[in-house]
């Protein structure tokens, strides 16, 4: 087959979850045979055109610094672009990634004639309500990571969005397919959930990193995120493993986001301190020697590729993943191919991740105390961490392998 992929960004410049998805599909249909063309903004300093690993990367429109920030205006420029490739080309299907470019290349797919999958990996709506007590709570609610002006606006649209007539939804969890169907309206029939897979042998091959840690964050930095809650659970966790006489908790957060500078004076805010600092940055009389911090956390930033990731994570006692939603959760997949166990909080598609907590520990929406619970005991109980580990292996080898998840995109496509 001859197959276009539609995206705002790609990799190796962009390294979020659904780039990363992508990057392996578009890999791994390339391998088997298939032509397959990558289309996506230009970013940084890639070229306009490019091959990479038997894939053909076009970039188009305007130059995206930061990925995967981009201005309105560059948006509206990619659709048009977009539009225009898919309008003068010919392929015997076309992929597309919400959001901004996904009307455009429906309606070219259209009055070319040609086939389309949609693919939506989340939606602004979660599946799941907060409870009473998140209600109040900041990022408490199911749109948190949107502003009240931008709920008015989005919904309309999603709405509007998800029910144009594509020939295939394709989603990574039941969960969101639900959403879909039931606060949506897409019809049953058009949606196939297809999970993510992930690069096992990719996996494998990179190396651990140097540099050890407990607890480890992934992700970025932004509100439903809740990197505020994980850096709160390793101060309580900390100072729990302080009462029993245990040396400092050693964490990182991996990935950055607008909310990088808040979340470093929060960790300064609840005792955390960088790794290497002296001790604690409260004030100690003249002549005493300062209290050593309960724990200490490195802010990394985005690394540069996704193996240093991948070997964060081969280095990391714990992975947790404290967001209040999720479309899939893959960095919990590529945790447990690590052999990393996870915590994360119960929310739906998580909970397919792992399992219904078979393959890693399921804690309420917000609930600190839970998290620091969690992340003590699974460093700590040998038995727990084993049988998590083993779990999260086998569920990967049966669900999540690069050649499972092509095929099952292969099948929607020649459906």
């Amino acid at each position: 087959m001859n197959i276009l992929i539609v995206s705002e960004m790609s990799v190796p410049y962009a390294i979020g979850g659904g780039e990363v998805r992508y990057g392996l599909l578009a890999r791994e249909l390339a391998r088997r045979g298939h032509e397959v063309t990558w289309l996506s903004m230009r970013q940084r300093h890639s070229p306009d055109e490019e091959l990479i690993d038997g894939v053909r990367h076009q970039h188009r429109g305007p130059r995206i610094q930061n990925p995967p920030s981009r201005p309105l205006l560059a948006m509206l420029r990619f659709m048009f672009a977009a539009f225009w490739h898919v309008l003068t080309h010919r392929y015997d299907v076309v992929d597309c990634q919400t959001y901004a470019p996904l009307p455009a290349v429906w309606l070219a797919c259209l009055v070319s004639r040609q086939k389309m999958v949609a693919t939506i990996h989340d939606t602004s709506s979660g599946p799941s309500r907060p409870t009473p007590a998140q209600a109040g709570q900041p990022g408490g609610g199911e749109d948190q990571w949107l502003s009240a002006r931008d709920r008015f606006i989005v919904g309309p649209v999603e709405t509007l969005l998800y029910r144009l007539p594509y020939r295939r939804i394709v989603t990574v969890s039941a969960a969101v397919g639900r959403v879909l169907v039931h606060r949506f309206g897409v019809r049953q029939s058009r949606v196939h959930v297809v999970p993510n897979g992930i690069d096992t042998a990719a996996i494998e091959a990179a190396p651990a990193a140097t540099e050890r840690v407990d607890v480890l964050f992934v992700g970025r930095v932004i509100p439903h995120k809740h990197v505020d809650d994980f850096l709160d659970a390793v101060a309580a966790a900390g100072a729990a493993r302080r009462a029993r006489d245990l040396p400092p908790l050693r964490a990182a957060v991996v990935g950055g986001g607008p909310l990088s500078d808040e979340m470093q004076a929060r960790a300064e805010a609840v005792g955390l301190v960088p790794p290497g600092a002296a001790g604690s940055s409260s004030v100690v009389p003249r002549g005493t020697t300062p209290e050593p911090p309960v724990a200490t956390v490195e802010f990394c930033g985005s690394l540069a590729d996704h193996a240093a990731v991948i070997g964060r994570m081969k280095s990391a006692g714990v992975l947790v993943l404290p967001s209040t939603r999720e479309g899939f959760g893959l960095v919990l997949a590529e945790a447990m191919a690590c052999g990393t166990p996870c915590v994360a909080y119960d929310v739906p598609a998580v909970r397919e991740v792992l399992a219904d907590g078979e393959a890693g520990v399921l804690v309420a929406n917000r609930d600190v105390t839970g998290l620091a619970t969690a992340i003590d005991r699974l460093l700590e109980d040998t038995a727990d961490r084993a049988r998590f580990i083993a779990a999260g292996r086998r569920l990967v080898s049966d669900r999540s392998t690069a050649g499972r998840f092509a095929e099952r995109i292969e099948a929607v496509y020649r459906d």
